[in-house]
């Protein structure tokens, strides 16, 4: 228990390594979620129509009720972006429902100059449209008349998806929490590089070498470093947890220890990916640099730092392959239906990711030794 004691004392007596465990994390949630709720009222919003269909009719108004829409010409779309008259345009092109009947994936055209978190519901209810469009197509099979019958059923029946409420919770809330526990997720990502820092020192300064001659075996040492980092991670989540629901009163779902739970289970392949980029590296600066080539782009992919389906689509089949995807897949399904059993295929991909990254970091040991 020496080793872990000893993990203990070099991570927490660090200025850098408190703050990182628990000054940053909140701190950066309630920055960006004070700045983000500054611009959370009602946003302006353009339509281009080109396509001039009852769908382009029914988008319309599925918008409308997440924001004020401005009906604008191609040709007047930069000029209302630069002039601050709307904050996001889409345009439907000639044709688009007629492609969408015909069995294609027409594109729903989307144009803003910056992100902001009060057109995210706009963006998610004109996805989430679109997407129900192209089911309800496919099941027409190219029959016109049969697919506004069931777009004219899915508007006005019980299958409307209401992006505003859920569990009686207002949507903006939800979506605040979920972006509080991705900015967690890459702070946890950005501790692991630092506990991937502290392996590689004892190998720099023999350490690790020292403990090879001695009766200790080279796994003890590492799964007591493993249990320390992971320990540490858990701190980290409970104290960001504490300050998030009792100090800036922010809502963490319905079951919050759900949650906890879930980020316990990425702490664990936060961990692993600590000790894969340890083994790989050769000193720490390669080591810092290789994690932090990393880790932003698997924020940004996986969905961390904006809504995933905002995304071109192939950036979002490559996030399928990031345990931040499943990671955010997974805090979704929590917030919003208030059971761990909700993700529990998610958390399932996430333990497949920390033994693949276990492995990973176990595989070039031979060459430490």
């Amino acid at each position: 228990m020496i080793i872990l004691k000893n993990c203990f004392k070099r991570m927490l007596r660090s200025k850098l390594s408190l703050l990182l465990i628990l000054v940053l994390p909140p701190l950066m949630i309630s920055l960006l979620l004070g700045v983000g709720n500054n611009g959370t009222g009602y946003p302006n919003v353009g339509l281009v129509d080109q396509d001039e269909s009852l769908l382009a009719k029914q988008l319309k108004e599925v918008l409308e009720d997440h924001a004020s829409i401005t009906m604008l010409q191609e040709e007047e779309i930069n000029q209302a972006l630069s002039g601050g008259r709307v904050s996001l345009v889409f345009e439907l092109e000639k044709g688009f429902t007629e492609e969408l009947i015909n069995g294609n994936s027409p594109v729903l055209h989307s144009y803003k100059i910056q992100e902001s978190n009060s057109i995210i519901p706009v963006q998610l209810a004109a996805d989430a449209y679109v997407r129900a469009a192209k089911n309800l197509a496919i099941m027409a099979e190219g029959d016109t008349e049969v697919f506004y019958e069931r777009l004219q059923l899915y508007q006005e029946g019980p299958l409307g998806l209401e992006i505003i409420q859920s569990n009686g919770v207002d949507g903006g809330i939800i979506e605040r929490a979920i972006f509080s526990m991705g900015i967690l997720g890459m702070n946890m990502l950005f501790l692991s590089m630092y506990s991937s820092i502290h392996l590689l020192k004892d190998r720099e300064n023999r350490t690790f070498y020292r403990i090879q001659t001695s009766p200790l075996p080279q796994w003890n040492y590492l799964i007591q470093n493993i249990v320390g980092f992971l320990v540490i991670m858990l701190i980290q989540i409970s104290g960001v947890f504490f300050i998030l629901n009792f100090v800036l009163d922010l809502y963490l779902g319905v079951d919050v220890p759900a949650l906890f739970g879930v980020m316990s289970v990425f702490a664990v392949v936060c961990v692993a990916f600590g000790v894969a980029v340890a083994s790989l590296s050769r000193n720490k600066r390669q080591a810092g640099a290789t994690a932090s080539m990393l880790i932003t782009p698997m924020a940004m992919l996986g969905g961390m730092l904006w809504p995933r389906e905002i995304m071109p689509e192939l950036f979002q089949h490559i996030g399928i392959f990031l345990p931040t995807t499943w990671l955010m897949d997974a805090v979704t399904h929590v917030v919003i239906n208030g059971s761990i059993m909700a993700a529990a295929w998610e958390m399932s991909i996430l333990i497949l990711f920390s033994i693949v990254l276990f492995l990973l970091g176990s595989w070039r040991k031979v060459l430490i030794s």
